[in-house]
Formats: structure tokens, C-alpha cells, sequence
């Protein structure tokens, strides 16, 4: 089945039947020419015995000799040969003939309908037209795809929805590859056919290549010979699109694919959804694909269709259980069946610690609360990406072992950063959280003694982090990279907070310029860091790098408005607008970033950094109202 898409281009299409065998039944006519040929022979003909295959063969679909009590396949590989002397029934499901025919029948009345216009206005054939490689060019072809592909779409899912259909000329190259569209794929509910197979192939190298280095979710193996399966047999038609559409965005290429893919992966989740009691949506894939979904808005400044997907994911996530994989607790609903291996329970840990942190980032960017608490997680943190590609074994840590200061050397890349965007979630809750008994004008109040907590936990972190998790020595890590710029930006959140609580409750000196220390000793290595990779590729980069950039960027802003003259400073902060305007070209969002920092800079007597332009101005009004960068929990 691996060459499926490929067989179906060789297929040929004969409408001319000939008028001796019109309305004849096939079978019977099949029939009776082999008892045509049966009585040309011997008289003496005798029809060969039917073999049925061992259980073996037909397991593994070989050839299968028949031999008993061991057929020659089972003899030779040392199997145990069974033979199941019930046979199923085989055929199509009841119904499904007669479907069949209907849908025939539909096509041959839109094909008489169609006829009379096809050949009074041949002008209009483009509209019909469906590109067919390899294929000769034909009004009958033309008409038959166009009248298949709208009876398709008259038995859509979900009742009286329209489809919009880019005309033929205005299509992408390798999108309408007609070809692979057989019955297969209408038995699967699409609407229209997938890329050329090269093009699949190209965008999941792409995919593993570049966005799996910051998001690994996906066991790569597994998923490419899931490719190589029959149809029904691959990972649904959801996820795939937004793979396509993630790895079309960071391509040269492809990047005008990469809004069709994402449309079609948002429409067939929500098809999904749908689907009878929406019993199908429970499954590890569809979690994967809302949270790739999500992570793609975001990336695109889809901020309320981000904020839902990523709600979505992280609902689905708890749904399935994922947040509860390595613990015992009390016995709840379980919509997952037992994972197969270890390299299967690992995928769900990595769903699930990938949908934690985006579930932080959307609340940090937005000051709204987080979905998944912190309290219920039950999962061990991911292991590293060499056990999991190998599906070699790796014992970890839990969160709550590693914030006391535990099995900090066993932290892998991906660990570190669900570890780091913990710490960012508490930030959140430290500050818009508050409890009765808070006294954030006491020293010595619950408010203090949680700040001086967390503050800690980032001091021992950074001090004790693992010789594998600093810089430069993995440098080519994406994971690594984004660990180290989240540690600083949330130093930078918690003492800004602190700030904030101590000039309001007005607080001795030198708890504020402590912080402020903390805040610009941040800021500052944040921008050393982006000076030691600013010749990476910026594509292979967590998109939420901008978020820590801007953060560095807006104590910059602080600092100058006190000092304008401190050449440092501002050498720093012109850098980081370099910086965002490199970001920028591969992830959107780094927009709204700049948006929010041209705004901060406007009338100060540093704006010389940055001067505006005609495309800034346009930038602004678009984003206005808009910004996800604008944080009010992180700088009050």
C-alpha cells in the first residue's frame, strides 16, 4: 500500500463502452467468458481447490502454499502455522453497493446536465477544470472530476455547508494532485485531494527539520511509516495539514501553501468534532493538532482563535489523561486505551508537557488564568530526544522534585523548558492570584515570603543548571537556547513585580533598586545571548523568543528614561530592535512586539533609536487595540 498515491496516477478512464455490452451485467458477462474458456480445453477439465492461507500469511499478506500442518512461509521463518478453518465474510459492509450506486447514479445525471454547456460555452471550461498529470486533455475528463467533486461535496458532514473552491488557475502547484483523489480518500471525508506525494514528503522533512527542534511531539519514525500506510490507516487528515502548514510557513517554497493548509486542518478538526457523539476527537492525535493549531495562531496573531485552540488542547489533554500518566490517585473516566510501549507513553508526556507550556505563554501574554493547575499533574517530565527517537527507556523526574532542587542533572532540553514555563505560570499567579492574608506592605507578609520563594528557585536553578543546558555548549539546541532566555525573562517578571508592590506600598530604597539591579543583570544577558546566535537560523527558534527579547527590550526602555545619555544601554536596546526585525521576517508575531516598544519609545529622548516610518505608522494602526505583548501583570 506504500505506493498507493502513486498507482493511482496510472489509472486509465474509458467512457466508450461499447453498445454489445451496454446495460449488461458485468459479473455475468465475467462469468460467462470463463466458461467459455473452461470448455475451450481439456474435457477432462477439473477447477483447482480454493487454499486458505495460514493465519501467519494472511496476517503478513504473503503468498500462503496451503501446506498442512505447516505451509513452506511458516517452515522456512520457524513460525507456528495455524490454519482458521471459519471463514470470514468478505465483501463490502451491507448498503454500501447501493451507495455506491447512488452516487453513480448522481454523477451521471450532473454529467447530462453538464453536457449541453460544456459544448455551447467552451470558454467556461477553465471553471471546471481540474488539472490531471500525466492525463490526456479531454471536455469529458474536465466535467466528469468537476461533477464528482461537487456530488462529493453534496454529501458533506455536516449538513448545508458550503465549500469555497479556488479556481483551477489560481491553485498552488502540487495542491490538486487529482490523481491520489480515490475512493479511499472519499471514504475519509475529504473534500479535496492532498499534495503530490514529493510535496508531502518535502514538507514533513521540513516539519521534522526545523519545528519538531522546538516542539517535539511527534515520534518521527512512527509518523513516517504511518505515510507509507493505506489511507484509513494514517494519522487524520487534521493533523497532517497543520504539519504541512507549520513547516510551509518557515519555507521559502511553500509559503504561499501555508494559510490553505492551516484553513483545511482548522476544518476538518471542527468536521471531527462533529462526528457522531464527537467520540472521535479522543485520541492523541487530535490533542497534537489543536496544540500545533494553536502554536500556529499565535505564530500569525490569531490572538482569540489562539487563546481558544490552545483551551482546546489543554481541555483535551485532561480529557485524555495525560496529565496523570506516572501517578496513582483516585480511579477517573479513561478515554485512552493502555499505551503499546515506553516510546508511547512518552509521546503523551510530550503532548501534554507542550500543551502545559503553551498554556503558560497564552496566559503570560494575555494576564488571563491558566487551564491546567499545577496541583493535578501526575506525568513525570519528557525524557531526552535521543531515548525517545530510539524508544530507549529513560527514568525522570517529577515537577514538584525539581523545584525542591532535585534531579536537576537529569533535566533533558525539553524538561528544562516545561520547568522554566512553570516558573513563568507562577510569576502569573504570585501577582494576580492574591490571598487574604497577602500583606504586600509587610515585609514579612505571605506576599514577601512567596517572592522571596520563587526567587530561589531561579537563583539555585541558574547556579546548579546542568553543564548540557548552558551556553555555549548547546548552542545547536533550540531547547537549551529558549531554557536560558526564559530564566532571565521571568527574573525580569517577578522582580518588576516587586517593583510594582514596593513603590506602591512605598518600601525602602533599596528593595526597589535591588530589583531594578536584578531586572537590567537580566535584560542584559538576554541580550548577550541573542548576540551568540544571532547567526542561527531564526526558523528552528521557539516563536515565543520574541516574547523574551521584548521583555529584555522594555527594561532597556525603563532604564533610558532615568539615564537617555548611558551609551550601553542604549547600544542594547537599538540591538534588540535589530533583533526583532530578524525575528520578525519568520515569526509575525514579533509585530506586535515592535508595535508595543515603538509606542513605549515615542517622545523620549532616545526615540533617535528608532525612527518611524511609513510602514511603522500603518504597523501601529493595524495593531492597535491589538497587541499581545502589552502586559499589564508583568510591568504594572
Amino acid at each position: 500500500m506504500a505506493s498507493y498515491l502513486d498507482d493511482q496516477s496510472q489509472l486509465q478512464i474509458d467512457f466508450d463502452i461499447p453498445s454489445s455490452h451496454a446495460g449488461q451485467n458485468p459479473t455475468s458477462y465475467n462469468s460467462g467468458q470463463a466458461a467459455t474458456d473452461s470448455n475451450n480445453g481439456d474435457g477432462s477439465y477439473v477447477p483447482r481447490p480454493k487454499r486458505i492461507a495460514c493465519a501467519v500469511c494472511r496476517r503478513r499478506k504473503l503468498k500462503c502454499d496451503g501446506r498442512k500442518p505447516s505451509c513452506g512461509t511458516c517452515s522456512r521463518l520457524g513460525h507456528e502455522c495455524t490454519y482458521d478453518e471459519a471463514r470470514k465474510k468478505s465483501g463490502p459492509k451491507r448498503g454500501y453497493v447501493k451507495q455506491l450506486e447512488a452516487r453513480l447514479a448522481q454523477v451521471e445525471t450532473l454529467l447530462k446536465t453538464q453536457e449541453p454547456s460544456t459544448t455551447a460555452a467552451p470558454n467556461q471550461e477553465q471553471t471546471f477544470s481540474i488539472s490531471m498529470p500525466n492525463e490526456p486533455s479531454g471536455a469529458g475528463l474536465h466535467v466528469m472530476g468537476s461533477s464528482l467533486h461537487n456530488s462529493i461535496n453534496s454529501m458533506s458532514p455536516v449538513e448545508g455547508q458550503q465549500v469555497t473552491e479556488l479556481p483551477t488557475s489560481f491553485k498552488p502547484e502540487g495542491v490538486d494532485a487529482t490523481s491520489s483523489f480515490g475512493w479511499d480518500m472519499i471514504s475519509l471525508g475529504l473534500e479535496e485531494p492532498f499534495p503530490a506525494r514529493e510535496v508531502i514528503e518535502e514538507l514533513n522533512q521540513i516539519y521534522f527539520e526545523k519545528i519538531h527542534a522546538f516542539m517535539p511531539v511527534i515520534h518521527r519514525p512512527r509518523y513516517m511509516a504511518t505515510m507509507n500506510f493505506a489511507p484509513t490507516s494514517r494519522p487524520p487528515a487534521c493533523l497532517q495539514y497543520i504539519v504541512w502548514a507549520h513547516a510551509a510557513a518557515v519555507s521559502e517554497k511553500y509559503s504561499n501553501l501555508h494559510a490553505l493548509f492551516y484553513q483545511r486542518a482548522r476544518k476538518y478538526a471542527e468536521l471531527d468534532q462533529m462526528k457522531g457523539l464527537g467520540e472521535t476527537i479522543l485520541s492523541l492525535a487530535h490533542c497534537q493538532t489543536w496544540l500545533l493549531i494553536g502554536c500556529y495562531e499565535y505564530k500569525m496573531m490569531f490572538f482569540p482563535r489562539a487563546w481558544l485552540s490552545a483551551g482546546s488542547a489543554s481541555r483535551l489533554a485532561v480529557m485524555l489523561g495525560l496529565h496523570r500518566l506516572d501517578g496513582e490517585g483516585l480511579e477517573v473516566k479513561q478515554c485512552l486505551p493502555p499505551a503499546r510501549d515506553w516510546t508511547e507513553t512518552e509521546e503523551r508526556r510530550r503532548v501534554f508537557w507542550m500543551t502545559f507550556c503553551v498554556d503558560r505563554y497564552a496566559s503570560i501574554g494575555t494576564g488571563w488564568p491558566t487551564c491546567i493547575d499545577e496541583r493535578d499533574i501526575l506525568t513525570n517530565l519528557p525524557a531526552s530526544e535521543e531515548a525517545f527517537t530510539n524508544g530507549k527507556m529513560e527514568q525522570t523526574a517529577r515537577l514538584s522534585d525539581v523545584l525542591t532542587g532535585e534531579d536537576l542533572s537529569t533535566l533533558s532540553p525539553f524538561a528544562s523548558v516545561a520547568f522554566v514555563s512553570c516558573l513563568l505560570g507562577r510569576n502569573l499567579t504570585h501577582l494576580h492570584r492574591p490571598e487574604p492574608q497577602d500583606n504586600d506592605n509587610d515585609l514579612n507578609g505571605v506576599f514577601w515570603q512567596r517572592h522571596r520563594s520563587h526567587d530561589n528557585i531561579l537563583l539555585h536553578f541558574a547556579l546548579s543548571m546542568p553543564s548540557h543546558l548552558r551556553l555555549p555548549a548547546g548552542m545547536g539546541d533550540a531547547n537549551v537556547l529558549f531554557c536560558n532566555l526564559a530564566v532571565h525573562t521571568s527574573t525580569i517578571c517577578l522582580h518588576q513585580a516587586a517593583i510594582f508592590k514596593a513603590e506602591k506600598n512605598r518600601m525602602p530604597e533599596q528593595i526597589i533598586l535591588e530589583s531594578k539591579r536584578r531586572c537590567i543583570v537580566a535584560a542584559d544577558q538576554i541580550s548577550s545571548i541573542m548576540k551568540m546566535v544571532s547567526s542561527m537560523d531564526m526558523s528552528k527558534m521557539n516563536p515565543f523568543i520574541s516574547f523574551c527579547v521584548y521583555v529584555a527590550a522594555r527594561v532597556f526602555v525603563q532604564y533610558l528614561k532615568f539615564r537617555p545619555d548611558d551609551t550601553a544601554a542604549r547600544s542594547s536596546l537599538q540591538f534588540v530592535f535589530v533583533v526583532l526585525d530578524a525575528l520578525k521576517n519568520q515569526n509575525p508575531l514579533t509585530e506586535s512586539f515592535l508595535c508595543q516598544l515603538e509606542v513605549d519609545i515615542e517622545g523620549t529622548p532616545f526615540q533617535d533609536i528608532r525612527l518611524p516610518s511609513a510602514g511603522q505608522q500603518t504597523r501601529r494602526s493595524f495593531f492597535a487595540g491589538h497587541t499581545y505583548g502589552e502586559v499589564i501583570h508583568i510591568f504594572p
